[in-house]
């Protein structure tokens, strides 16, 4: 399809074929550093989501429970990812985990707005809506789940290509 493109020598990250390799050696570090914003604005949210559940006299401490377990699980690991980086270690595949780990946490914390907040992401207009719908996402930006899976599998795990 694009036979005729050219890009000059001097504007190339590596050779050609050395796409897959840069992708592997860059990944990880982009998204150390994006993933701990990303932490505190669903932080936030969760703040956001507990303060208007509050006195409401539902039953909630389960439901809250997890998705605050899920944020604090990807905050630990995320931590650790942040002080390898300011170690000066490489970072490696093991990113993956913490792709997989933030795409799991993004996708709880919005399916409680929706068991908790009846009617607010399927008819209100709102920022719920909006980050429900984005958080679906999550699992495709950046690299599938399944994707991520496989990386864990085959690079930390050596579980093969089967």
């Amino acid at each position: 399809y694009f036979d005729d493109v050219k890009v000059e020598a001097g504007r190339m990250l590596g050779k050609p074929g050395d796409g897959w390799r840069l992708a592997m050696d860059l990944l990880p570090y982009e998204r150390s550093t994006c993933f701990w914003q990303r932490i505190a604005y669903l932080y936030s949210r969760f703040d956001d989501l507990v303060d208007t559940v509050k006195g409401r006299g539902q039953a909630v401490d389960s439901d809250l429970g997890e998705a605050y377990l899920a944020l604090h699980t990807l905050r630990c690991r995320s931590l650790v990812t942040q002080q390898r980086l300011a170690d000066g270690h490489k970072l490696g595949p093991d990113t993956s985990v913490d792709k997989v780990l933030l795409a799991g946490a993004e996708q709880r914390l919005y399916d409680t707005v929706r068991d908790l907040l009846p009617g607010t992401i399927e008819l209100d207009d709102s920022a719920w809506r909006t980050e429900y719908l984005y958080s679906r996402a999550a699992t495709i930006y950046g690299g599938t789940a399944e994707v991520q899976r496989n990386i864990i599998a085959r690079r930390l795990l050596d579980l093969g290509k089967e």
